[in-house]
């Protein structure tokens, strides 16, 4: 092994490690933190799931992988699937299994399947803000796809929803040309799908990968939705709020019981950030589109039609709540 080969290693080393971090949850319901320090992976609006997911995804342990293995090129009948997520292996493209993934170091035309991800090159976990790399990756620009096991974690406003095999999906843009796709539900970790391309390729790439069906409608209609809310956690414009007291969650509970008109498969449009509202009530997550796509989805089932200004009436009733309780907090 010459001093050239020595460095290479103490460089990947080096770069594969990366320092733990804690999320303060005692302050989940407080004001004053920005929304790019909270918008960490979330299951639920307890404590308890944020702290485990935001643990899950910045602590990820490191061991060294095994050499790949690495299968023939696929033929376009080839399909390969990891947790009940399916990949159609474009033609002259080969497939490898690895225990841990590195976006920075993946190979051109190939469909990898991992146990975990690596540390490659992150974004942090925090929507739009890229980590500043040395150096170029090896496979800037290059096409390929990694399906990785429970990788990905939930945000309460990804920067898309779109739809995909009767499946809502929460697209988060890693670094550029990278974007990393989930099944959008309560999930705090998600196995997923990294696809690496031009946009253009993305979109041709994400069509081989076909998604287990989603939680259908309520048989009732509307949105399934909690039987009772205990918290209602969202954004405004940055800091994350919470309503917590029992007139605004019935409040809120009530305006979204009465969304009762389903959209019809085929007319569904794209919930982008900004202009969505996502508010976690529980276990479930709602998200509510401006005028540009006026419809709700709930984690837990159905999607429907919404007024206009809807969203904004519900951000407004659970920002009032939370300046309410800091000032209450402040008083005692």
């Amino acid at each position: 092994m010459n001093p050239t080969h020595v460095s290479e290693l103490l460089e990947r080393a080096a770069a594969s490690v990366t320092p733990a971090e804690t999320d303060p949850t005692s302050r989940l319901v407080s004001l004053g933190r920005r929304s790019v320090q909270r918008r960490h992976a979330w299951g639920t609006a307890g404590a308890s799931a944020v702290a485990a997911a935001v643990a899950a995804v910045v602590a990820l342990p490191f061991a060294t992988a095994p050499p790949d293995r690495h299968e023939a090129a696929g033929s376009p009948e080839t399909t390969v699937s990891l947790d009940g997520l399916s990949v159609a292996v474009p033609e002259g493209w080969r497939t490898s299994n690895v225990t841990t993934f590195d976006t920075c170091n993946a190979e051109p035309h190939t469909v990898y399947l991992a146990e975990r991800r690596g540390p490659g090159r992150l974004r942090g976990g925090v929507p739009g803000q890229p980590v500043a790399a040395p150096s170029k990756c090896k496979s800037e620009g290059q096409a390929w796809i990694a399906l990785v096991r429970d990788a990905f974690p939930l945000y309460v406003n990804p920067d898309r929803l779109v739809v995909k095999d009767e499946q809502l999906l929460q697209v988060v843009q890693e670094i550029e040309p990278i974007s990393m796709y989930r099944a959008f539900n309560e999930e705090s970790l998600a196995t997923g799908v990294f696809i690496s391309g031009d946009e253009k390729g993305r979109e041709q790439l994400l069509k081989r990968v076909t998604w287990p069906a989603g939680p259908p409608a309520p048989p009732s209609g509307g949105l399934a939705l909690p039987d009772r809310i205990t918290s209602a956690v969202t954004e405004d414009a940055g800091p994350m709020v919470t309503a917590m007291d029992a007139r605004t969650l019935t409040q809120i509970r009530t305006r979204l019981t009465e969304l009762r008109d389903p959209v019809p498969a085929g007319e569904e449009c794209t919930l982008q950030m900004p202009g969505a509202v996502g508010i976690a009530l529980n276990d479930v997550t709602v998200v509510l589109g401006d005028a540009t796509c006026p419809q709700a989805i709930s984690t837990g089932g159905g999607r429907v039609r919404v007024p206009a200004g809807l969203g904004k009436e519900l951000l407004d009733l659970i920002v009032a709540s939370d300046r309410a309780a800091a000032e209450r907090a402040t008083k005692d």
